[in-house]
């Protein structure tokens, strides 16, 4: 297997979000949403504020990645899943693990700097 790219993750732009990546001659669209169950989230009144994370997964929060291939017939789906950090996962022609997903509650539906942190890669499979 090839070595792993990172993927341009930004968490500062908050989840839900996605971006498009062309990789090995295809265009992929990469999705990351954040489930988190209401009575796991921190708590925004914490000296840490808005900066209180969660590293997933845990009970009740975990990272739902998805991976779309852009065809000339529009799109194929070939991943849509909760992930474990560590785990490689096949998406088609792709590889994809994700190594370090702790997400802040600022970064919730929310854009700014509260040090959320995901680090993926992709490669050829």
């Amino acid at each position: 297997m090839s070595t792993f790219l990172r993927l341009p993750v930004n968490p500062d732009e908050g989840f839900p979000q996605s971006f498009r990546l062309v990789f090995g001659n295809r265009s992929y669209v990469f999705g990351l949403s954040v489930h988190i169950a209401e009575e796991v989230l921190p708590d925004a009144n914490s000296p840490e504020g808005l900066a209180a994370a969660v590293t997933l997964p845990a009970p009740g929060a975990y990272l739902v990645l998805s991976v779309v291939r852009d065809d000339v017939t529009g799109g194929t789906v070939l991943l849509r899943r909760k992930v474990i950090p560590g785990l490689v996962y096949r998406a088609g022609e792709l590889a994809l693990v994700v190594r370090r997903a702790r997400i802040a509650i600022g970064n919730l539906h929310g854009a700014g700097a509260y040090r959320s942190e995901v680090v993926a890669g992709v490669a050829l499979r």
